[in-house]
């Protein structure tokens, strides 16, 4: 009967710190620290977060009550595509730049309002279709006070 009872506390134990090693140790709970960038277009220079998983790409600045000044986020994909962006959750307009291989601007989409979802935006234009790796998404109107266009370059 004494051997029973060890027994017992001695599973429990085992299976309460198998829990807690789970808890404490599995790494996908861990909050992953955000990377930032500066980009450069023109002469303008721009701070980004970078969304280069699933996860961050899906969010993108969705519940968020704002963006400062001269900050943006930048989607970086896997592959080349059409990457669309939609407007799920979000609170305050944006800008949205979809960038090729290359780094250079195919398509803009201006002062798009959180009032657009479900739309999804995408960088395809049936006369000239152009693949995109890169999506920017910064404060509405940043593009046009800024003089950025389609055609320029990024340099990050």
């Amino acid at each position: 009967m004494e051997n029973m009872k060890k027994g017992i506390i001695l599973g429990s134990m085992v299976i309460v710190l198998v829990i807690l090693g789970i808890v404490f140790f599995d790494k996908s709970n861990e909050i992953k620290e955000k990377k930032f960038q500066t980009i450069k277009i023109n002469d303008i220079f721009l701070n980004v977060e970078i969304a280069d998983t699933d996860k961050e790409r899906i969010k993108g600045l969705s519940g968020r009550k704002n963006l400062e000044e001269n900050k943006g986020l930048l989607f970086v994909f896997d592959t080349e595509g059409y990457h669309g962006i939609w407007m799920k959750e979000m609170n305050f307009n944006i800008d949205i730049a979809w960038l090729d291989k290359n780094k250079k601007i195919i398509h803009i989409e201006k002062n798009v309002s959180p009032n657009t979802y479900p739309k999804v935006f995408y960088s395809f234009d049936k006369d000239k279709p152009t693949l995109d790796l890169y999506v920017l998404e910064t404060n509405a109107n940043f593009f046009e006070k800024a003089d950025i266009e389609v055609e320029d370059l990024a340099e990050f």
